[in-house]
């Protein structure tokens, strides 16, 4: 007999996942769209859909990305632990990997798009200035490649080819990121607006982050309801699932959190058409599956030469979960802090998460060695928006060239000798992307190119923006496709 797929859980979720947010109607846990329900119940409706989406993507995110394998295990019993499940026309028959392919390298755009404007405010900064600001974009900035190498391993992991160099791959300026935000991203100077549009960027989703121990000598350096009527219905198609994330998604990190979990609920799809069965452990659902990828086309810690962040092959789930922790923990903390790796365990090379770094930057001050006590709670959080209140961080907003935001090669065409290095400047970073699109179809040696490149764009980039293009701004570097 077919198992009625709208149960009440038998382990409560607020059990299972300790702290993870319920989002609307699925806050009721005890009538929430079960995991199964969600899978493979062809009469839901769009709006429950939507509903068990949001709870059972924050619960299974919660759980994997905070390594709690044990806790995921418990939570996949209590949603597939008896009967069986009646599979109908729908999810099972989806080819996963055109819908993964999109939103990969959907994700690929989103890291992509942040490094020209990142580099265009560094490069702009004039030398000998604003050394701890340069410092601090830099970093971030060379961690972006490291996110955007690292989606292509998970790309290569489930054998579809990233692809990174060709011209759809380019950002256009200025842009919104593809999810619900309401800001604009674009190629400006240095300066607290564009700053402020990076901290837009990095934005956390949480509302609360641990506050750092004040140290005055620190040093800084979805309720289901039945209906008469059964009509069938499958949502889970690439229009539905982008649709999910366009109105439902409003940080970098919570489209990850969503990816992830689509990753999953693929994953498991896998197993079920493999065995006949829903997996009841994360080791069950760990290896196979779709991580059908060639090994040899993984890029490697000691073959990437970038200087922030650790680089992590995949080879399984754990290798995902592995390069989406550190993407997350890079961009807004982690572990509920603003460092980007867990505090506690003093990593060498710990670093702020990058919202927090360019808040340092905006307010011209450091974070360790400020007190938070008047902004703190009785559990010693403070909100994410909190300023840093530690030592000074001096910057001085007019030591940049005035560059034209969102500059074009058109702008430059009739300036020839303008327009040749815009062209040379693209040239480069085309053949940036180039050796990074060898590197990701399996030669990895094309990588140590990159430092050259990235030696070679500033030097370009500077020339551009020391030429007057007008009474107001100067030239500078365009980041446009050119064959």
């Amino acid at each position: 007999m077919r198992q009625k797929l709208i149960h009440k859980t038998v382990q409560s979720q607020e059990t299972l996942v300790k702290g993870a947010g319920m989002a609307g109607r699925s806050a009721v846990v005890e009538e929430s769209v079960s995991l199964p329900s969600l899978l493979f119940d062809s009469t839901l409706s769009k709006e429950d859909w939507t509903e068990g989406l949001k709870h059972h993507s924050k619960t299974l995110t919660h759980l994997l990305l905070n390594d709690q394998t044990d806790d995921f295990s418990a939570y996949l019993q209590s949603q597939f632990g008896s009967g069986t499940f009646e599979s109908k026309k729908g999810l099972t028959e989806t080819d996963y990997k055109p819908v993964l392919k999109d939103l990969l390298q959907t994700a690929i755009l989103i890291e992509h798009s942040t490094i020209p404007p990142y580099l265009t405010a560094l490069y702009s900064i004039k030398d000998g200035t604003n050394a701890l600001a340069s410092q601090i974009i830099r970093s971030v900035a060379v961690e972006e490649m490291l996110h955007l190498i690292m989606v292509c391993n998970v790309l290569n992991a489930i054998d579809i080819q990233p692809s990174v160099n060709k011209q759809e791959n380019y950002p256009t300026y200025p842009m919104k990121l593809p999810m619900n935000v309401d800001f604009y991203i674009g190629l400006e100077t240095f300066s607290s607006n564009s700053i402020a549009t990076f901290i837009a960027i990095e934005s956390p989703g949480k509302p609360l982050v641990k506050a750092p121990k004040y140290n005055p000598e620190t040093d800084p350096s979805a309720l289901y309801s039945q209906r008469a009527a059964v009509q069938e219905n499958n949502f889970w198609t690439l229009e539905n699932m982008k649709g999910f994330i366009m109105e439902n998604v409003h940080t970098i990190g919570e489209y990850y959190d969503v990816l992830f979990f689509y990753i999953v609920i693929f994953q498991i799809i896998a197993y079920y058409k493999e065995h006949g069965s829903l997996p009841k452990t994360f080791e069950e659902l760990n290896t196979g599956g779709i991580f059908t990828g060639d090994q040899k086309k993984q890029i490697r810690p000691e073959q990437y030469y970038g200087s922030g962040g650790k680089l992590h092959s995949v080879e399984a789930l754990e290798g995902v979960i592995a390069v989406f922790q550190e993407i997350k923990g890079q961009g807004e903390g982690a572990d509920d802090s603003i460092f980007d790796v867990d505090p506690s365990q003093f990593e060498e090379g710990m670093e702020l998460a990058h919202y927090f770094r360019f808040k340092e930057v905006f307010h011209e001050h450091f974070y360790l060695g400020g007190n938070y006590e008047p902004f703190m709670d009785e559990n010693g959080m403070m909100p994410v928006t909190t300023p840093p209140k530690g030592k000074d961080l001096p910057v001085d907003w007019n030591a940049a060239y005035p560059m034209k935001p969102n500059p074009k090669m058109e702008d430059y065409v009739k300036n020839k000798e303008l327009y040749a290095q815009a062209v040379e400047f693209n040239t480069t970073y085309r053949r940036l992307l180039d050796a990074i699109q060898s590197a990701v179809e399996g030669n990895q040696r094309e990588l140590e190119k990159s430092v050259m490149y990235m030696y070679a764009l500033k030097e370009q980039a500077v020339n551009l923006m020391k030429q007057p293009l007008d009474a107001q701004t100067n030239a500078g570097p365009t980041f446009e496709y050119i064959n």
